[in-house]
Protein backbone atom coordinates (compact mmCIF):
# COMPACT_ATOMS: atom_id res chain seq x y z
CA UNK A 1 0.00 0.00 0.00
CA UNK A 2 1.36 3.57 -0.74
CA UNK A 3 0.89 6.45 1.28
CA UNK A 4 -0.86 9.80 -0.55
CA UNK A 5 0.12 13.28 0.05
CA UNK A 6 -3.41 15.45 0.08
CA UNK A 7 -3.31 19.00 0.05
CA UNK A 8 -6.20 20.18 2.00
CA UNK A 9 -5.81 23.55 0.55
CA UNK A 10 -5.84 22.43 -2.74
CA UNK A 11 -8.59 20.04 -1.99
CA UNK A 12 -11.59 22.36 -0.33
CA UNK A 13 -13.91 23.73 -2.59
CA UNK A 14 -15.45 27.30 -2.32
CA UNK A 15 -19.69 27.49 -2.14
CA UNK A 16 -19.77 27.29 -6.16
CA UNK A 17 -17.35 24.66 -6.60
CA UNK A 18 -14.10 26.54 -7.46
CA UNK A 19 -10.73 26.02 -5.49
CA UNK A 20 -10.42 28.05 -2.26
CA UNK A 21 -7.37 30.03 -2.79
CA UNK A 22 -4.74 30.45 -0.24
CA UNK A 23 -2.45 33.20 0.54
CA UNK A 24 0.51 31.53 -0.73
CA UNK A 25 -1.15 31.78 -3.87
CA UNK A 26 -1.33 35.40 -4.50
CA UNK A 27 2.63 35.36 -3.94
CA UNK A 28 4.72 35.87 -6.92
CA UNK A 29 1.42 36.81 -9.13
CA UNK A 30 2.20 40.28 -9.03
CA UNK A 31 5.39 42.50 -9.16
CA UNK A 32 6.78 45.86 -9.37
CA UNK A 33 8.84 48.09 -11.09
CA UNK A 34 12.10 49.56 -9.10
CA UNK A 35 11.37 53.38 -8.49
CA UNK A 36 14.03 53.72 -10.74
CA UNK A 37 13.34 51.76 -13.56
CA UNK A 38 11.57 54.78 -15.33
CA UNK A 39 9.14 54.13 -18.30
CA UNK A 40 5.28 54.02 -18.01
CA UNK A 41 4.99 50.14 -16.31
CA UNK A 42 4.53 50.36 -12.71
CA UNK A 43 4.12 46.49 -12.37
CA UNK A 44 3.31 43.28 -13.75
CA UNK A 45 0.47 41.28 -12.93
CA UNK A 46 -0.68 38.08 -13.82
CA UNK A 47 -3.91 36.65 -13.29
CA UNK A 48 -5.69 32.94 -12.80
CA UNK A 49 -8.65 34.14 -15.77
CA UNK A 50 -9.87 36.31 -17.83
CA UNK A 51 -12.94 36.80 -15.07
CA UNK A 52 -12.12 40.59 -14.42
CA UNK A 53 -14.58 40.86 -11.09
CA UNK A 54 -12.58 37.49 -9.55
CA UNK A 55 -9.17 38.72 -10.20
CA UNK A 56 -9.72 42.72 -9.21
CA UNK A 57 -11.23 41.73 -5.73
CA UNK A 58 -7.91 39.97 -5.34
CA UNK A 59 -5.87 42.42 -6.78
CA UNK A 60 -7.29 46.23 -5.64
CA UNK A 61 -6.39 45.46 -2.29
CA UNK A 62 -2.42 44.84 -3.37
CA UNK A 63 -1.84 47.67 -5.37
CA UNK A 64 -4.33 50.03 -2.52
CA UNK A 65 -1.16 48.89 -0.10
CA UNK A 66 1.47 49.83 -2.63
CA UNK A 67 -0.03 53.19 -3.30
CA UNK A 68 -0.62 54.19 0.51
CA UNK A 69 -4.70 54.17 0.39
CA UNK A 70 -7.72 53.19 -1.48
CA UNK A 71 -7.94 52.16 -4.85
CA UNK A 72 -10.92 53.75 -6.42
CA UNK A 73 -10.79 53.40 -10.30
CA UNK A 74 -9.52 51.08 -12.18
CA UNK A 75 -9.44 51.42 -16.22
CA UNK A 76 -9.07 47.99 -18.50
CA UNK A 77 -9.79 46.99 -21.92
CA UNK A 78 -13.05 45.66 -22.22
CA UNK A 79 -12.19 43.48 -25.23
CA UNK A 80 -9.49 41.24 -23.14
CA UNK A 81 -12.05 40.17 -20.38
CA UNK A 82 -14.37 38.13 -20.23
CA UNK A 83 -18.54 39.02 -20.40
CA UNK A 84 -19.32 39.63 -16.68
CA UNK A 85 -18.13 43.35 -16.54
CA UNK A 86 -19.29 45.33 -13.84
CA UNK A 87 -19.13 49.34 -13.42
CA UNK A 88 -18.57 49.09 -9.36
CA UNK A 89 -16.87 46.19 -7.72
CA UNK A 90 -16.57 46.34 -3.81
CA UNK A 91 -13.66 45.74 -2.65
CA UNK A 92 -13.22 45.03 1.62
CA UNK A 93 -14.84 48.30 2.84
CA UNK A 94 -15.09 50.15 -0.51
CA UNK A 95 -16.14 50.76 -4.00
CA UNK A 96 -14.00 50.58 -6.89
CA UNK A 97 -15.13 51.83 -9.71
CA UNK A 98 -14.55 50.09 -13.37
CA UNK A 99 -14.60 52.07 -16.49
CA UNK A 100 -14.36 49.54 -19.57
CA UNK A 101 -12.84 50.92 -22.99
CA UNK A 102 -12.03 49.53 -26.66
CA UNK A 103 -8.97 52.05 -26.73
CA UNK A 104 -6.71 51.14 -23.57
CA UNK A 105 -3.90 48.30 -24.68
CA UNK A 106 -5.42 45.38 -23.75
CA UNK A 107 -2.36 44.14 -22.43
CA UNK A 108 -2.51 46.59 -19.17
CA UNK A 109 -4.77 47.54 -16.60
CA UNK A 110 -4.68 50.86 -14.47
CA UNK A 111 -5.54 51.54 -10.82
CA UNK A 112 -5.94 54.79 -9.06
CA UNK A 113 -6.67 56.61 -6.04
CA UNK A 114 -9.31 59.33 -7.15
CA UNK A 115 -6.62 61.94 -8.91
CA UNK A 116 -4.15 61.15 -7.59
CA UNK A 117 -1.31 57.90 -7.78
CA UNK A 118 -2.21 55.80 -10.24
CA UNK A 119 -0.73 52.66 -11.73
CA UNK A 120 0.21 51.23 -14.83
CA UNK A 121 0.00 46.59 -14.75
CA UNK A 122 1.64 44.79 -17.50
CA UNK A 123 -1.51 41.84 -17.51
CA UNK A 124 0.36 38.56 -18.46
CA UNK A 125 -2.36 36.14 -20.01
CA UNK A 126 -3.73 33.80 -17.77
CA UNK A 127 -3.51 31.22 -20.60
CA UNK A 128 0.35 31.80 -21.15
CA UNK A 129 2.11 28.28 -20.04
CA UNK A 130 2.83 28.69 -16.39
CA UNK A 131 6.37 28.20 -16.73
CA UNK A 132 7.11 30.90 -19.25
CA UNK A 133 5.00 33.23 -17.04
CA UNK A 134 6.87 32.92 -14.15
CA UNK A 135 9.97 33.09 -16.33
CA UNK A 136 8.69 36.12 -17.14
CA UNK A 137 7.91 37.54 -13.89
CA UNK A 138 11.37 36.67 -12.36
CA UNK A 139 13.15 38.46 -15.29
CA UNK A 140 11.11 41.72 -14.28
CA UNK A 141 11.27 41.39 -10.66
CA UNK A 142 15.13 41.51 -11.37
CA UNK A 143 15.56 44.05 -14.00
CA UNK A 144 16.84 47.51 -13.28
CA UNK A 145 15.11 48.76 -16.17
CA UNK A 146 11.36 47.80 -17.28
CA UNK A 147 10.34 47.66 -20.68
CA UNK A 148 8.86 50.62 -22.24
CA UNK A 149 5.08 48.90 -23.26
CA UNK A 150 3.79 45.70 -22.14
CA UNK A 151 3.86 44.46 -26.02
CA UNK A 152 7.81 44.43 -25.53
CA UNK A 153 7.36 42.67 -22.42
CA UNK A 154 5.07 40.17 -23.37
CA UNK A 155 6.53 39.19 -27.33
CA UNK A 156 10.27 39.35 -25.45
CA UNK A 157 11.46 41.94 -27.61
CA UNK A 158 12.84 43.36 -24.35
CA UNK A 159 16.03 42.06 -23.14
CA UNK A 160 15.92 42.56 -19.24
CA UNK A 161 17.84 45.37 -18.96
CA UNK A 162 15.41 47.77 -20.80
CA UNK A 163 16.67 48.07 -23.98
CA UNK A 164 14.34 47.13 -26.77
CA UNK A 165 15.85 44.15 -29.16
CA UNK A 166 15.83 45.47 -32.90
CA UNK A 167 14.11 42.97 -35.68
Amino acid sequence: MTASVVDYDADRLDDDGSPVRSERDKVGRLVWAPPAAGGRLDGAWWPRTRDAADELVELVPLVSQHLGGAVRRVSINIDAWGTDQPRRLRVADGLVRLGWFHTLDPATVTLGRRNDDRVTLVVIPPGLDPATARSLLSRLSTATRWPESAASALTGTWTGDGTEDQP
